[in-house]
Parts: structure tokens; C-alpha cells; sequence
């Protein structure tokens, strides 16, 4: 026979859940935004170096961006780490899933975009295109971020939030400047690393008061 919940009972479960989910969250999941934030942080500035010095050098500074092709072993390594996390959990809830997902869409998403601006860009050569690729990025992390923020109740991954999609309305903004992309580049890698990076090791620190 089915036992129906009271409102208070339901109510008792879901704030368990949640409260498992954020213990949970916190053993060790910072390590993959504090690399994912590191690691992009530093490709964005070096991406601006290396545009200066081809310049300099009379060869074409879009040459510069072939370095983002690092991501790929960089989202490989990036995933294992999260894998090591995950196995370490006490238990998986299905906010741990939800988030999961979440993050998952994120990177589909991310990939359905690059093929959407390129097939534009080169294609019918609307090269303008591409300055939206950044503060589009920006307003994905940023979503992504939020839900986690909301799910786990942890303020600095709403902060972070805001800060990608500040951001993001910055590279929008610097469109109009002499140099839009290497500005651009100094805002990504502001924005991962303090919507990224700092969150990250304000996970961690928690964890490491919880333990």
C-alpha cells in the first residue's frame, strides 16, 4: 500500500536531500573549476601576448587563436578530474545528477555554438561574427554557475554567475574599441578567474573546515 507524504514530511525530505548534496559537493569539487579557471585564465593572456608579437612580427594575429585548440586535452584532463571527484562521494543524489546535467548541457551547447558561429563566419564570411563568441561563452558559464549556485545554496558560485554575465555585457561593450578581442581576452581571463577560480578554492576551504 502507497503511503502518501504530508506537506511537512515532503518538505523535511527535499531540504535532507539538498543538505546531502551540498556535503557532498563540497569533498573536492572545486579541484575542476579551479583548473578549468586557471587554465583558461592563462590561455586568454597568452593569447594576447602571442597576438601582439605576430603583429609585430608582420604575420597575421589570428594565427594567435590556434592555441584554444589545447582545450581539447584540456576539457580530457578537466573531465578526469571530476570523474576522480564523483568516485570519492559519499552517495549521488539526484541534485548531484541535476547538476551533472547541467554542466553536460553546458558543454553541448558550447560545441552546437562553435559549429553554428564557424559555419557563419567562414562560410559566408561574416568574420564579425566571431567577437560574439566570447560573451556568449560568458552568458553560458554564467547559467550554468546559477543553477549550481541556486541548487547547492552556495553564495560564491552566484557571484561567479554574476560575473560571467557582466562580463559578458563587457565584451559586448568593447566591440566598439580599437581592439575588441584582445580586450575581450582580458575580460574572459578576469572572469574566469575570479568567477571561476575563486569559488573553486572557497569550495575547497569549506570542505577542508567540514572534514
Amino acid at each position: 500500500m502507497e503511503t502518501k507524504l504530508t506537506e511537512q514530511e515532503s518538505l523535511s525530505i527535499i531540504s535532507e536531500m539538498i543538505e546531502q548534496a551540498r556535503n557532498n559537493f563540497r569533498k573536492g569539487s572545486g579541484n575542476s573549476m579551479i583548473f578549468y579557471g586557471i587554465v583558461v585564465s592563462a590561455l586568454a593572456i597568452l593569447n594576447v601576448i602571442a597576438a601582439l608579437v605576430l603583429t609585430k612580427l608582420n604575420i597575421h594575429p589570428n594565427y594567435s587563436f590556434w592555441m584554444w585548440c589545447l582545450m581539447i586535452p584540456v576539457i580530457y584532463i578537466g573531465t578526469l578530474i571530476q570523474k576522480k571527484v564523483e568516485r570519492e562521494s559519499m552517495v549521488k543524489t539526484h541534485l548531484d545528477s541535476i547538476i551533472s546535467s547541467t554542466w553536460k548541457g553546458y558543454i553541448y551547447s558550447v560545441y552546437l555554438f562553435f559549429v553554428i558561429i564557424f559555419c557563419i563566419g567562414l562560410g559566408k564570411k561574416m568574420y564579425d561574427v566571431f567577437y560574439l563568441i566570447n560573451p556568449v561563452l560568458l552568458v553560458f558559464v554564467g547559467l550554468a554557475e546559477f543553477v549550481s549556485a541556486k541548487t547547492y545554496r552556495f553564495k560564491p558560485y552566484f557571484y561567479g554567475a554574476i560575473t560571467m554575465w557582466a562580463g559578458a555585457l563587457a565584451c559586448v561593450a568593447l566591440m566598439w574599441t580599437p581592439m575588441p578581442v584582445i580586450l575581450q581576452f582580458f575580460v574572459l581571463a578576469f572572469c574566469m578567474f575570479f568567477g571561476f577560480v575563486i569559488p573553486g578554492l572557497k569550495l575547497n576551504k569549506l570542505a577542508k573546515e567540514n572534514v
